[in-house]
């Protein structure tokens, strides 16, 4: 992988993007930081997320977390966090 500046950027604009679009990935750095990188069009999509796809990973993410949810209830028996807060906040008011 390449490594640019942005001056080296607008000096040699056309030559960085026929390097890019043949597949080449560059790295562009603002003062030694990485800020950016330029890729191929082919190599972009391929980042891109499917929206169904990604949806389906959050509903995943999600029944993942509530199942955690029962199995702690099961494990701990008791008030839930929520209730748990109004208890204290009753006994603070009181």
């Amino acid at each position: 992988m390449r490594t640019v500046t942005p001056l080296d950027l607008r000096r040699s604009l056309g030559a960085i993007l026929d390097s890019a679009s043949a597949g080449e990935r560059i790295l562009i750095e603002r003062d030694h930081r990485p800020v950016a990188m330029l890729v191929s069009v082919e190599d972009g999509r391929k980042l891109e997320d499917d929206v169904e796809e990604r949806m389906r990973r959050r509903i995943a993410a999600l029944d993942r977390l509530a199942a955690l949810g029962d199995r702690m209830e099961e494990r701990y028996p008791g008030p839930s966090a929520v209730e748990m807060v109004r208890m204290d906040r009753d006994r603070d008011d009181g």
